[in-house]
C-alpha cells in the first residue's frame, strides 16, 4: 500500500500558539494524522523548530514548514510503501545538519510521526506495538505518570522559582486508578489554597498558578493536600519538581539568580538536600543549568541515593549528550521528547 499523498497544515496548540499538523493518506483513502508539540521552556541544544519569523503571529507562524512538507519532503515519500526507519533516516540526510536547521525539526517530525502511524497500520498492529518492535522490547506498559499541581517560572506570572511543581500517585495498582488519585489530589488542593486565601488561577501547563509567596510555601501547601488525601481516601503519593534552572543562569558569572540573590551551585544543591530533607520529594528536574556539568555531577553525587535526579535541557534526548552525561554521572534520569531530536527513529535510538 503506498502514499497518495502528504499534506501539511498549520494548527494551534492548546496555548493557542501554531504549529505542525502533518496528514498522510494510503491509497486506500486510509489517513493517519499528527501534531507536533512545541514546549514553553526550550533547551538551546535541541533540534531547530522552522518559523515564519516576521510580524505574523509575532515571527511564530509556521507556514514555512508547511511549506517544506508540501514542496520538499511530500514529493520524496509519495508513491512509495510507508517504511517509517528508512524514511527517516532519507529525511535527516536531506536536511543534512546536525541540528535540523534546514528543513526544520517540525516540519520532519509530522512526517516522521505520521509514517509510523501508517507503517504500524500496514503491520497490522497498534502504533505502540509498532514502536515496541523497534526498539526490541520483549513487553510494553504505560508510562508511570507525573501531575503538574501548581506552576512557576516561565508557566505563571508568580513568585515560585521552580517551574513545575508535580504529584507523583504511588501504590496504585494500574493507571486508572493512578489517574483517579492524582485527580483527587488536584481538586483537594483546590481547597487547600482557598484555605491559605490563595488565589484559584491556572499557569501555562494546567496546574495552579496562585500567588504563593515561596517555593517552599508551594511544597508545603501540596504536602498538607496529600497528607488530608491519605488520611481521607487512603491515597499515596510524592512530589516532583522540575525547576528549569537555565533560564536562571548567568553563564558569564557562573551563578544562578534565585530570589534576587546571585548563588553558586553548591548553595543551591544545598536547597534542594533541604527540601529533600523535609518534604516527600522523589525526582527533581532540570536543577541545574543546560550546560553546568560540574554542577550536575555534583548534584548527582550529593542527591543520587534519595531523589531521581532527571536531565530534560540538560540532555535534549540527544544521545551525544546523554552519553556524555553517563561518562560523567551527571545524572540517574532523562526526559524524552521527539520534538527535541526531529524524528521518531532517532528518539528510539536515543531510548536504546
Amino acid at each position: 500500500m503506498r502514499i497518495k499523498s502528504i499534506i501539511g497544515r498549520e494548527i494551534y496548540n492548546s496555548r493557542g500558539w501554531p504549529t505542525v499538523q502533518c496528514e498522510l493518506i494510503l491509497e486506500n483513502d486510509r489517513r493517519f494524522y499528527s501534531n507536533v508539540p512545541i514546549g514553553v521552556s526550550q533547551g538551546s541544544h535541541e533540534a531547530r523548530q522552522l518559523y515564519d519569523q516576521g510580524d505574523r503571529l509575532w515571527g511564530r507562524g509556521v507556514l514555512k514548514a508547511v511549506h517544506t512538507i508540501d514542496t520538499i519532503i511530500a514529493p520524496q515519500l509519495i508513491g512509495r510503501e510507508p517504511h517509517a526507519i528508512t524514511m527517516d533516516l532519507e529525511l535527516i540526510k536531506l536536511d543534512g545538519t546536525a541540528d535540523k536547521s534546514n528543513l526544520g525539526a517540525n516540519a520532519i517530525l509530522a512526517v516522521s510521526m505520521a509514517l509510523y502511524r501508517a507503517h504500524a497500520y500496514l503491520e497490522k498492529v497498534e502504533l505502540f506495538e509498532f514502536i515496541g518492535h523497534v526498539c526490541g522490547a520483549e513487553t510494553v506498559a504505560l508510562p508511570f505518570p507525573f501531575f503538574n499541581m501548581i506552576n512557576g517560572g516561565l508557566h505563571a506570572n508568580n513568585n515560585l522559582q521552580i517551574q513545575e511543581f508535580m504529584v507523583v500517585p504511588v501504590g496504585t495498582p494500574d493507571f486508572r486508578t493512578t489517574m483517579e488519585v492524582s485527580a483527587t489530589i488536584f481538586h483537594e488542593l483546590h481547597n487547600e489554597l482557598k484555605k491559605n486565601k490563595k488565589m484559584i488561577v491556572f499557569g501555562d501547563e494546567g496546574g495552579y498558578a496562585s500567588d504563593v509567596d515561596t517555593d517552599e510555601q508551594a511544597i508545603e501547601i501540596i504536602t498538607e493536600t496529600i497528607h488530608r488525601v491519605q488520611e481521607r481516601y487512603g491515597y499515596q503519593a510524592l512530589i516532583a519538581l522540575d525547576v528549569a534552572s537555565t533560564r536562571l543562569y548567568d553563564p558569564i558569572s557562573k551563578r544562578y539568580i534565585w530570589s534576587g540573590k546571585k548563588i553558586i551551585f553548591e548553595e543551591l544543591v544545598n536547597y534542594y538536600e533541604k527540601l529533600v530533607a523535609q518534604y516527600p520529594i522523589c525526582s527533581i528536574e532540570d536543577g541545574l543549568a543546560e550546560d553546568d556539568w560540574d554542577g550536575w555531577v555534583y548534584m548527582t553525587n550529593c542527591l543520587k541515593e534519595k531523589v531521581q535526579i532527571i536531565g530534560d535541557d540538560l540532555f535534549v534526548t540527544n544521545p551525544s549528550r546523554i552519553n556524555y552525561g553517563l561518562e560523567l554521572g551527571a545524572a540517574t534520569g532523562v526526559i524524552i521528547k521527539p520534538d527535541q531530536i526531529g524524528t521518531i527513529t532517532e528518539t528510539l535510538q536515543t531510548l536504546r
